[in-house]
């Protein structure tokens, strides 16, 4: 995809306004294909990350902190394939069949809007202009899923659960809208499944993960994409230190939360939505913000 066609299809009518989302200041960002490559700035951030990891705190929150004082919850670091000799390794259950209290989703959600993104992420359908015909649709037609920022392959899911506590549910900070594209993992597009299978490959390779919701602005509903990382990592005196051969096996992407290309004969959106129209969709959730076909 062009990235000039992706860039609009985030809302941004050139990548300096991309560059300028504070969340991702402090990354060089170069495009290739339907992703960015990222480099990051502060060359000391991974290690520092890491200091505060330990096989007995596998996981902790990246914070997002607005200037008006709020703080989210945007993403998670991790240690993955630690433990190599532990029963846990492959432990995959979660706690998701207990009864939390209701997510951020449902808290948030514009019951009087028929068409917001919130229904859909409810599992239920809104009611959508398409092909300038009032109709009820969910997911599935309009290729959206409900994606996870920390993927359930990283078996972390029910710790995180824990974390929270009873009175949230993992969906709180780890479930976002996401455009089947920007989930899927395709030959010829770069989802996040992509990536994660990627790590995949590697499941007796120590390795250290950050995986971040990126948003335009700080109260927007709906983020523009996902920032994977992962860094070869190996055990020195009790303490985890980035590998010396890092380079065989990392990545540090940002993915954007966009559909197929215009062009695509899967792309479920019309090539006249102009870069005003994602951007009030990003920042609203509202389906009809957009023209479906």
């Amino acid at each position: 995809m062009d990235k000039k066609e992706v860039l609009k299809k985030l809302g941004f009518k050139d990548e300096a306004s991309l560059q300028a989302v504070d969340q991702l200041k402090n990354y060089e960002l170069n495009y290739v294909d339907d992703y960015f490559d990222l480099v990051e700035k502060n060359k000391t951030a991974v290690q520092n990350s890491l200091n505060r990891l330990s096989d007995t705190q596998q996981f902790m929150p990246i914070f997002y902190y607005s200037v008006y004082g709020r703080v989210i919850i945007s993403g998670w670091r991790a240690l993955l394939n630690i433990n190599s000799n532990s029963s846990n390794k492959n432990e995959t259950k979660s706690k998701s069949d207990l009864r939390h209290n209701q997510s951020w989703i449902s808290v948030k959600s514009d019951e009087n809007n028929v068409s917001s993104i919130d229904r859909l992420m409810l599992g239920k359908k809104a009611t959508v202009l398409i092909d300038e015909k009032e109709q009820e649709a969910g997911l599935s037609r309009l290729k959206i899923d409900r994606g996870h920022i920390l993927g359930k392959f990283s078996n972390l899911l029910s710790q995180i659960e824990q974390f929270l506590g009873d009175e949230q549910n993992v969906n709180n900070v780890d479930i976002y809208p996401q455009f089947k594209r920007a989930n899927e993992n395709a030959k010829n597009d770069h989802g996040q499944l992509y990536f994660e299978h990627l790590i995949g490959k590697h499941k007796d390779t120590p390795i250290y993960y950050e995986a971040e919701a990126i948003f335009a602005n700080f109260d927007d509903k709906v983020p523009i994409g996902t920032r994977i990382k992962i860094v070869k990592i190996e055990k020195e005196n009790d303490k985890y230190i980035v590998a010396p051969d890092e380079d065989a096996i990392s990545f540090h992407v940002f993915i954007p939360n966009c559909d197929y290309a215009e062009e695509d004969s899967k792309s479920v959106l019309k090539p006249e939505n102009t870069v005003d129209d994602y951007r009030t969709f990003f920042k609203g959730g509202d389906l009809n913000s957009l023209k479906w076909k």
